[in-house]
């Protein structure tokens, strides 16, 4: 019957006429073959549901009970298979369940009509099948576990050196895995990998890996590296706004054991750098916090390149031509985008504080950004003091014009659109309000006021 299934599926189209007509045949026969099954169930189901009105009856029960339909009802929702779907499977039911019930009736009205004995009851074999029929379906069981033992649990063999390396991503169809598996070598046929996946329950059991699959695996083999994941998992790595290289690496290392170390020394290599494009120290910066999906264990120029691409993606064209035009590089965009997203963690206040420093900027004033400093110390953050502002370092904006020579962070997507699309304002100044925001000012002699009220905010918490 196999057989026949694969030529309708495949080959009924170039099929003659002859060949239709004995395939119709040898349908028919099993519709005949299923249908005396199916009414022996359905005599001795009838015949259960009499003798549980009669069992109702003696218990003073009503026959009819809504409950136990509705949950006969949600059962069989769980058996359908196709093609008979949920609702028509009910709609067969509710049809057996009607006349059921009137039989049920007919012995409340009439008394116990049928005479049921315990022979009766019995559901053989005999009952269903003749002797020849029996030894005919036990042979096509034999025979059919004969050859499923044999396509399934047999190893298939590949040419070429073994292991063979398998990615599977997150939302690969079992289409597209079994395509890739075929095109490898690793299966002979595709059908028969998607059956085996089928025979296993694993089709949404598959888990996303990079996977090392040894020679002379069998389907079923290799379905269960694929639910065991015997292999590289494919993980969610979360880069953090505002965060340095080191914890980049820090994450990579704990989240997919990377090499920490190589991946900031690869960070910060020259000629890995021009590779991607990068005309800058290093890679800090151009790291787009978000979510990645990365195999455990690849290797530092693997994940890099992963990274990179988040930024490479969100820095469109359109972006790009809007930093030309505000005068600006790539590289001092992202550098604006780093210290705006160290003023503040208030996504709403970023374009009014890329504003400010944009108007200092073109007033040909120092930046004066603290987060700068607190890059250039190179310590935990701590509240900045009078030393602190006289670092020596490039990147202390107290003491130097400009922009400082790159990112001190990297900067999400929210602070690079405020680089790119400033407030339009005429702030010079700004400072903390207490309660995770900050007051604007266009002259210093309001914004010592802010300042003093800021003071004052403090000092009476700190009593």
């Amino acid at each position: 019957m196999d057989n026949i299934y694969k030529k309708i599926e495949n080959e009924l189209d170039t099929l003659s006429k002859e060949e239709k007509e004995e395939i119709l045949i040898k349908l028919r026969d099993g519709v005949d073959l299923i249908d005396k099954q199916v009414v022996a169930l359905l005599s001795k189901r009838t015949l259960h549901s009499v003798l549980i009105g009669r069992v109702k009856r003696s218990m003073n029960l009503p026959t009819y009970n809504p409950q136990r339909e509705k949950e006969i009802a949600e059962r069989i929702s769980a058996y359908v298979e196709e093609p008979l779907g949920k609702e028509a499977l009910i709609r067969i039911y509710e049809r057996i369940i009607d006349e059921s019930r009137a039989i049920q009736r007919e012995e409340l009205d009439k008394g116990n009509v049928l005479n049921i004995s315990a022979e009766k009851m019995k559901l053989g074999f005999g009952k269903i099948l003749s002797k020849k029929e029996f030894y005919i379906i036990a042979v096509f069981f034999i025979v059919m576990i004969a050859i499923m033992y044999s396509t399934f649990f047999t190893p298939n063999y590949y040419k070429g050196l073994s292991p063979r390396k398998v990615e599977i991503r997150k939302g690969e169809s079992l289409s597209e895995i079994s395509n890739d598996l075929y095109e490898k070598g690793i299966i002979p046929g595709k059908t028969n990998f998607k059956i085996a996946v089928f025979l296993y329950g694993a089709e949404r059991r598959i888990k996303a890996a990079r996977y090392s699959l040894p020679n002379g695996l069998s389907y079923l083999d290799v379905v269960d590296y694929f639910i065991e994941g015997k292999g590289d998992l494919l993980k969610s790595v979360a880069v953090i706004p505002g965060s340095s290289l080191n914890a980049v690496a820090s994450t990579l290392s704990s989240d997919v054991f990377a090499d920490s170390t190589e991946i900031l020394k690869l960070s910060r290599n020259r000629a890995f750098l021009d590779s991607l494009g990068v005309n800058a120290p290093s890679l800090l910066g151009y790291i787009l916090p978000k979510k990645y999906d990365i195999y455990e264990r690849s290797s530092p120029n693997e994940v890099l390149r992963e990274l990179y691409r988040g930024f490479q993606n969100f820095m469109t064209d359109s972006l790009k031509q809007r930093a030309k035009k505000l005068g600006y590089s790539v590289h001092q965009i992202v550098t604006m985008a780093s210290i705006v997203e160290g003023e503040t963690n208030k996504k709403s206040e970023r374009p009014v504080i890329a504003g400010v420093y944009y108007n200092r900027l073109r007033a040909g004033m120092k930046l004066q950004a603290d987060p700068t400093v607190e890059f250039a110390r190179q310590g935990k953050w701590v509240r900045l003091n009078n030393n602190d502002l006289k670092i020596k370092s490039a990147y202390n904006t107290y003491l130097n014009y400009g922009l400082p020579p790159g990112p001190i962070g990297n900067p999400d997507k929210s602070a690079i659109l405020a680089a790119l699309y400033p407030n339009k304002n005429n702030y010079l100044y700004f400072v903390a309000d207490g309660s995770g925001g900050h007051r604007f000012s266009t002259n210093y002699q309001e914004h010592l006021s802010n300042a003093e009220k800021y003071r004052k905010l403090l000092d009476s918490k700190n009593k």
